[in-house]
């Protein structure tokens, strides 16, 4: 099947171009193009559909601002999970000796791929190369309980993640992919923009 050229230049980013970019990538084996800035044009997007329902005072308007919001979230979600899942398969790959294409991989997406494909293979020497050096676990009668956030600086606070959200850079370099529930901790700027955009609430 031939791929259609979508997103090969930077096109405005709407419901209909998501879709058409989730249609691409469910009927891919590889990563197909997307233009370089669209995550970046992604989060943009979204936050004008956050100004507008903020805003918008007739309430027919505002449950199709809402509507299309989550739509929205849906998709953009699922393109990163599609794409995601294809980067783990080519670090797999590598990392068993293959060379796959990277061409459509953008630059946020090579960082991810070469950190899984650096630890797949410090993993691999540690079973395989120094097993001598492996340490037993002791077996254990009781179900250990989960380890608590460790103590934060003043510069991080601890925080629920209260919805599921689209990957994004934060403010310390990191790129970050939210899930409902999730505890962890963040740099306090970071913090104070999801607090007031209610995706997070803190912990401490």
């Amino acid at each position: 099947m031939m791929q259609r050229p979508y997103m090969d230049e930077r096109k405005e980013i709407n419901y209909k171009t998501l879709r058409r970019i989730q249609q691409d990538e469910q009927t891919s084996a590889l990563l197909t193009k997307i233009h370089p800035t669209f995550y970046k044009d992604l989060a943009s997007f979204q936050k004008t559909l956050e100004g507008n329902i903020e805003q918008e005072k007739n309430p027919l308007k505002l449950k199709l601002f809402n509507d299309e919001a989550q739509n929205i979230k849906k998709i953009a979600n699922s393109i990163y999970e599609l794409r995601e899942k294809k980067i783990v398969q080519a670090a797999l790959a590598t990392a068993r000796g293959a060379t796959p294409e990277l061409n459509n991989f953008l630059e946020i997406e090579k960082k991810l791929y070469r950190s899984l494909v650096e630890q797949i293979n410090l993993s691999r020497n540690e079973i395989f190369e120094k097993p001598s050096e492996q340490i037993p676990e002791k077996p254990s009668s009781t179900v250990s309980e989960p380890s608590p956030v460790n103590d934060v600086s003043n510069t991080h606070s601890v925080v629920r993640v209260l919805e599921d959200t689209p990957a994004f850079v934060g403010t310390d370099g990191k790129t970050y992919l939210l899930r409902k529930e999730d505890v962890l901790s963040m740099p306090r700027e970071m913090t104070e923009t999801l607090l007031k955009k209610k995706v997070v609430a803190q912990v401490r």
